[in-house]
């Protein structure tokens, strides 16, 4: 997708904090914005976006009324609704409908709010500290709050961050518990790969059994995770596949919630 920029583009980006996404404009900002509303929180606005809509966007105006905001502590929703005012991008109407959507989610329980805090951390690539985010939803006075299935979802979701934290037993554990909870292939599947990776295959084939999959069924698994060990161990998949792959993973992840 192409964005029409009437202001300066900048000559170094900025990098989002919770994607690594790469924005070059005031109306790119906005952009991402408005397209990860749920995933914007307060820390989003730091001193780092000041300086570099400031040095370079050259919007020293907007940087300075942002700087103040901060340091003032204003609400969120004033934040997003001062940055989308900085260009001419969005339509009142469109950013109205945005401030709502703030609006929402501020009024959301605190046990919603904490986990999407948590799965920020994961998006982020910060899985040591959504581990103990997600436990922290899973076992302390927030877990009533959650349906079966929602439980299932934070379970999948901490057993991909254990997985990116190489707690394999533990990724382990969280996805056949998940899909116990939710049951959602994913985690069927993801529970099953990583019992070939700790090389138990017989537990495998019961496992498959016992979740009624057929022969053929099971041996579409075992095939697709043979296929991505080979392709690992004689390096066919480059550096650039290999994070498309993670980002297929944590795209899993965030479906789950």
């Amino acid at each position: 997708m192409f964005i029409k920029c009437a202001g300066s583009l900048a000559a170094t980006p900025y990098t989002m904090p919770y994607t690594g996404a790469k924005v070059y404009s005031i109306e790119e900002l906005c952009f991402y914005i408005a397209n990860n509303i749920y995933t914007i929180t307060e820390d989003f606005f730091n001193k780092s976006l000041v300086l570099w809509l400031r040095e370079e966007v050259k919007l020293k105006d907007l940087s300075d009324k942002l700087d103040t905001m901060i340091t003032n502590q204003n609400r969120l929703k004033d934040l997003v609704v001062t940055i989308l005012c900085g260009c001419d991008y969005y339509r009142e109407d469109e950013i109205r409908k945005l401030a709502r959507v703030i609006d929402e989610i501020s009024n959301l329980p605190l046990h919603e709010k904490r986990k999407i805090r948590a799965d920020n951390y994961m998006r982020a690539g910060l899985y040591a500290r959504s581990v103990i985010a997600y436990r922290k939803l899973l076992g302390g006075a927030y877990a009533v709050n959650f349906t079966p299935e929602a439980y299932g979802n934070i379970l999948h979701n901490l057993g991909i961050a254990h997985f990116y934290t190489s707690s394999f037993s533990d990724a382990e554990r969280d996805f056949k518990e998940a899909y116990s909870r939710n049951h959602r292939q994913e985690s069927l599947i993801h529970y099953l790969y990583l019992l070939l990776i700790r090389g138990r295959v017989e537990e495998f084939e019961k496992e498959c059994i016992v979740n009624g999959m057929n022969n053929a069924q099971l041996e579409a698994v075992r095939s697709r995770f043979e296929e991505a060990k080979s392709q690992i161990e004689t390096h066919v998949i480059d550096d650039d596949e290999i994070e498309e792959y993670k980002e297929e993973l944590r795209k899993a992840a965030g479906s789950a919630v």
